[in-house]
């Protein structure tokens, strides 16, 4: 009867004991979290948390993480530049897309003002301010701008790419007019050389009225930045729609990339209204609304 009985104890004392198989799935079951918290710091997981919320169009929550985030690394450019954009996204109430950049501002007679114009008109960068460098994440980005319709014959259309290392050009296309009035793009072919990461280039783009003298010529200028948001990246590889990518650049601060993507949308879905109201919320928020309706010209072919 004693060896019954401890048999019986001992029995049951076992099943209160951990079973391996168990545990063993319950620390599978777990480990992945622990290896996010364990392999990325605290301010990549807000930026990442904002980002997802971001494309969520949850942009109140959106905001509470990168605010999280910028309070680990005060002043931190990626931080700064989501929390400007969120904030104008719920500021902005049904626009869809906006964009703010660090220091606004525009001066729309930049460059100058040939004899090629009708009255009032001109050459207009689709760039979002002319204070600071525009950012991408593009090896070789695309630039756009609108063109007036001129009292005269253009004779060319020219676009130069220069960094300060160099005397000569990084890039120079010369190009035949369109005719029309309407917005072209000059994209960097792919067989010209990248852009450096945190390197600053400097842009013209010339409407070239008398070849004979340039001093005519109507042009405009800027800087632009290749930068590299470890985070974003992240997030982009993510399942997205085009719209949503969008958002994200812009939120990002990367500008270019947010009209490129738009503006490929627009090409593509040229009857589509969202596609339409996202081009028109990104270029009224940087006050160049009045080119939103303006046609994308097949342009520019480099002129043999």
């Amino acid at each position: 009867m004693k060896h019954r009985f401890w048999a019986s104890y001992l029995l049951a004392a076992l099943a209160f004991l951990p079973f391996e198989p168990v545990s063993t799935t319950q620390v599978l079951a777990t480990e992945p979290v622990n290896q996010l918290t364990q392999a990325k710091p605290a301010y990549t997981q807000y930026m990442l948390l904002g980002y997802n919320e971001t494309q969520r169009r949850n942009y109140r929550k959106a905001l509470g993480y990168f605010q999280q985030a910028e309070r680990l690394r005060p002043g931190d450019r990626y931080a700064t530049s989501a929390i400007r954009n969120v904030t104008s996204y719920i500021q902005r109430g049904r626009n869809r897309i906006a964009f703010v950049p660090g220091r606004p501002g525009r001066v729309r007679s930049a460059g100058t003002r040939g004899s090629c114009f009708q009255t009032g008109q001109y050459l207009i960068p689709l760039t979002p301010t002319d204070k600071e460098a525009q950012r991408t994440t593009a090896e070789r980005p695309t630039f756009f701008f609108y063109v007036p319709q001129t009292s005269t014959i253009v004779q060319a259309l020219e676009f130069v790419l220069r960094d300060d290392d160099s005397i000569d050009p990084l890039y120079k296309g010369t190009f035949k007019p369109v005719g029309q009035n309407g917005i072209v793009s000059v994209d960097v072919p792919a067989d010209q050389p990248s852009l450096q990461i945190g390197k600053e280039y400097k842009w013209t783009f010339s409407m070239i009225c008398d070849p004979n003298n340039r001093d005519k010529d109507s042009y405009v200028e800027g800087t632009i930045v290749r930068s590299q948001d470890e985070n974003l990246s992240l997030q982009l590889n993510q399942p997205n729609t085009d719209l949503d990518r969008a958002i994200l650049f812009a939120t990002a601060g990367f500008w270019e990339d947010s009209l490129r993507t738009l503006a490929n949308l627009r090409r593509q879905r040229p009857n589509d209204p969202e596609v339409q109201k996202y081009w028109e919320d990104l270029l009224d928020s940087v006050e160049i609304k009045e080119v939103v309706n303006k046609p994308l010209l097949p342009c520019c072919t480099v002129q043999k």
